[in-house]
């Protein structure tokens, strides 16, 4: 079956008039249609250029990415981006806010367009907000907002860029769940960038780890837990296991250097877990 969405030996240099930066080196993985996967990896090591060039922004430098056997040759009205801030219009209420993408598009919007603006809110959490401006929500509802905004125009593909990085714990745990339910309710393929493992965990089919630049994907981990996923599965060995396996990744030099002065200490090393 022809992956969704594929990467092929993909790699991206960043040039300026001071030096170049490569920051991606033979990328490769594939995404099947209605996957959710989660992409976690060290601070610069590339992850938010692999969606701008999901989404046509940026041209890769080496290799080809593909959707559903297409060439990615620019930007592609089929694909929805979340980023880390809404960045919501701050004259404009809710509802406008939801339906700017539209109006900018076309220059105007129906009454069919505003129902379906309407049910979009709705569906996460915000049906009683419609005329609220952004100054009166809080930061989970705000972010709310943005996936609204972004699930407007029925895009194949969404693309999340850390986007609960800026919320409270507490918050940004509530959205997960809750992007969870929209997300099973009308799934969506979608890449989500987080610096958080458990995070990764909790929502995604598959996690791809990256390695420090220029990043690689070292290896992708299916989870196979079951959905939908609580409180509860937070608790799980298996959601354990998962975790560890993938934070020994970025804390494997500390290990490392426990190891290193175990022998010299003449003390039986740390061994990595399989």
């Amino acid at each position: 079956m022809q992956p969704f969405v594929s990467f092929s030996q993909v790699g991206h240099t960043y040039h300026s008039e001071k030096q170049s930066v490569k920051v991606l080196d033979n990328v490769n993985f594939d995404v099947s249609k209605h996957e959710f996967v989660a992409i976690v990896g060290p601070s610069g090591c590339g992850k938010s250029t692999l969606l701008r060039v999901l989404s046509g922004l940026i041209e890769p430098s080496e290799g080809q990415v593909r959707v559903f056997g297409h060439p990615v040759s620019g930007p592609r009205e089929d694909i929805g981006i979340v980023f880390q801030k809404p960045t919501l219009l701050p004259w404009k209420n809710v509802l406008d806010n939801v339906l700017f993408p539209l109006k900018h598009k076309f220059g105007h919007v129906s009454d069919k367009d505003r129902k379906h603006a309407q049910s979009l809110l709705e569906k996460v959490g915000l049906a009683d907000f419609t005329t609220s401006m952004p100054n009166e929500l809080s930061g989970g509802m705000q972010q709310r907002v943005g996936i609204a905004r972004a699930l407007l125009l029925n895009p194949d593909i969404l693309i999340m860029d850390e986007p609960f990085s800026a919320l409270d714990a507490l918050t940004r745990e509530e959205m997960g769940f809750e992007l969870q339910r929209i997300w099973m309710e009308k799934p969506k393929t979608v890449l989500f960038i987080t610096h958080s493992i458990s995070e990764a965990v909790l929502l995604a089919d598959k996690v791809l780890v990256m390695g420090p630049r220029p990043s690689t994907v070292l290896e992708e981990i299916q989870i196979n837990l079951p959905r939908p996923r609580t409180i509860n599965t937070l608790q799980e060995k298996t959601f354990s296991d998962y975790t560890t396996k993938i934070r020994e990744y970025f804390y494997r030099p500390a290990v490392m250097e426990t190891t290193a002065s175990a022998d010299k200490d003449n003390v039986a090393p740390l061994r990595r877990r399989a």
